[in-house]
């Protein structure tokens, strides 16, 4: 009698258990449904004992058919989020050719600079803006990213030097041509 009490109990258990997993079929987000998962299949397996013959079998289909509808769910969004990630991918190395272009661009004048500087500048808020790219080409991206802004901005650099360079010439002349006067 103890026995089939204790098969009763733990039928009930598990039962409350596929109720509780039919709910997070319906779940929004997956990630939290397949944690609790992950615990219900614990409390399944390691603290509920086990339940009479009888509905053994069947009760176990049950759960199990609900796993792996829960399996199948996780997998079709992992899908369309790998897909997400891969267009994002193709923005960002749209952005990169862009910067790549505007840096090999050659600018003789200070307000062609300032209009490449706010294109840049433009297209850097896109990058960010864009979302994630798949993990095994990330860092790839990133430093690809990081190389086009940092050859465009030593391109933008050089020509501020040289002019300042420049100036710097042409005040010490200046200077020159000031002290010979006073002479």
């Amino acid at each position: 009698e103890a026995r089939d009490l204790d098969f009763k109990h733990n039928l009930e258990q598990k039962q409350k258990i596929i109720a509780r997993v039919e709910e997070l079929v319906n779940e929004s987000d997956i990630s939290k449904a397949f944690r609790e998962l992950q615990d219900l299949h614990r409390l399944w397996k390691e603290d509920i004992g086990p339940v009479s013959r009888e509905h053994r079998e069947e009760i176990w289909t049950i759960f199990s058919d609900l796993t792996k509808k829960m399996h199948d769910k996780r997998e079709l969004i992992f899908a369309q989020q790998r897909g997400f990630e891969i267009e994002n991918l193709e923005k960002k190395k749209e952005i990169i050719a862009a910067i790549e272009a505007i840096a090999t661009e050659k600018i003789e004048i200070h307000s062609g600079w300032q209009g490449q500087v706010e294109k840049v500048e433009a297209l850097r808020a896109h990058f960010f803006s864009a979302g994630k790219v798949p993990a095994e080409v990330n860092e790839q991206t990133w430093n690809e990213f990081k190389t086009a802004v940092h050859n465009f901005n030593v391109n933008k650099n050089s020509f501020y030097k040289d002019i300042k360079k420049e100036q710097h010439t042409k005040h010490y002349k200046k200077n020159a041509l000031v002290a010979r006067a006073k002479e």
